[in-house]
This record gives structure tokens, sequence and C-alpha cells, in this order.
């Protein structure tokens, strides 16, 4: 029986993310609302990993989003604002299901993740 890995890495979200908006095979509005959506939790989760290592901890699940957030702005403010115009973008692609939704907001959610990601180590 070979052993897999219970840790599921949050980045892979972007991964998804990036690979779904180049698919031709998924519908346009479905892929940009589900890419905006993965670039976001890949970011949230990781930027709440990096803040459990530094001691934090968020044990209400009902405000979890803004908590981590909250708690981001007094530890790195850019990361924060870029982590709240990813929600922002999630809210409405998972919300607001009048809302026409552009591929390069997409595509701009997707940088800004991974900007996050990168910049994660280092701090």
């Amino acid at each position: 029986m070979s052993s897999v890995s219970r840790h599921f890495n949050p980045s892979n979200f972007l991964d998804f993310a990036e690979q779904i908006l180049n698919d031709r095979d998924y519908d346009e509005r479905s892929k940009i609302r589900t890419a905006i959506g993965r670039a976001y939790y890949a970011s949230f989760l990781m930027v709440k990993k990096k803040l459990e290592e530094t001691g934090r901890s968020f044990l209400d699940v009902d405000r979890i989003h803004r908590q981590v957030i909250e708690e981001a702005v007094n530890w790195n403010s850019q990361i924060a604002n870029k982590l709240e115009t990813l929600r922002s973008h999630r809210v409405d692609a998972d919300y607001e299901m009048n809302a026409n939704i552009a591929i390069d907001i997409a595509r701009k959610c997707t940088r800004i993740s991974r900007s996050i990601l990168n910049s994660l180590p280092a701090l």
C-alpha cells in the first residue's frame, strides 16, 4: 500500500486557477468565476498558515476570513490589501450572478495571488 500525504498544499489551488483559465474546454464564465475563487483561497490559506506559524490562531470559523485579513494588516499591510482585493473579487464571482466578470479580472487575481505566495517565504 502506498503512502499518500494527507497534507494539501493550498498553492495547488492557484496552479489549478491558472490551468483552467487557459483551458478552452470550459465555459468561459464558469472558469473565470472558479479561477477567481481558487486564486483567493490559495492566498487566504497560505497567509492564514503563515500567521498561525507566528502564533496567531483563528477559532471563529464564522469570521475567519475577516480575522485573517485584519491580522494580516498588522503583519504586512501590502499583503493584507492584496488579499482584500482578492476577497472582494471572490465575493463578486461567488455571489453576484448578474455581474459580468471579464477574464482580465481572473488573470489579475491569479497574478495577485502568485505575488502573495511568492512573497510569503521571505517574511
